[in-house]
């Protein structure tokens, strides 16, 4: 079975009510479009949406400062998941953050997280630290989430 080719696009501003739609698919809690809008248009904020088929399949928000920057939120939409998505975005925003001159990417993953926890093992991240209750789960529970970092080149 052939795999339709992974596009993966750098929108502005004016794709937050995608976004929000796409949070939406990818997580229990989705962000508004207002609150998304506010984010995208904040200094060093960057989108990167995947698009397989004609359809927007995951996105990754970033935000960069002055030579670190983080991934805020990465999702895949759950019909796509386990394809390498979620690999392709991280490598389009470390290549278009190492280009702005960011040197180290962060990201925070939930101790639950298996999958993504191996992604970024897996894409030279390492665990530099923890928070401690910063996921706050539907039942009211809160989870940890491992503190990663990777250098870019």
């Amino acid at each position: 079975r052939a795999m339709a080719a992974l596009v993966i696009a750098a929108p502005g501003v004016s794709a937050a009510r995608l976004l929000a739609a796409l949070h939406g698919q990818c997580f229990v809690h989705a962000w508004p479009e207002t609150e998304m809008a506010q984010l995208l248009g904040s200094p060093g904020a960057s989108a990167f949406i995947a698009i397989k088929a004609s359809l927007p399949t995951g996105f990754l928000i970033a935000r960069q400062a002055a030579d670190e920057a983080e991934i805020i939120v990465v999702g895949t939409c759950p019909e796509a998941r386990r394809e390498g998505i979620a690999r392709r975005l991280i490598e389009a925003a470390s290549e278009s953050l190492a280009a702005r001159a960011a040197t180290r990417l962060f990201a925070e993953v939930a101790t639950g997280n298996l999958p993504a926890r191996a992604l970024h093992t897996g894409m030279g991240f390492r665990e530099v630290g923890m928070r401690h209750g910063y996921y706050r789960r539907p039942d009211g529970k809160t989870e940890d989430a491992h503190v990663m970092m990777k250098d870019l080149p």
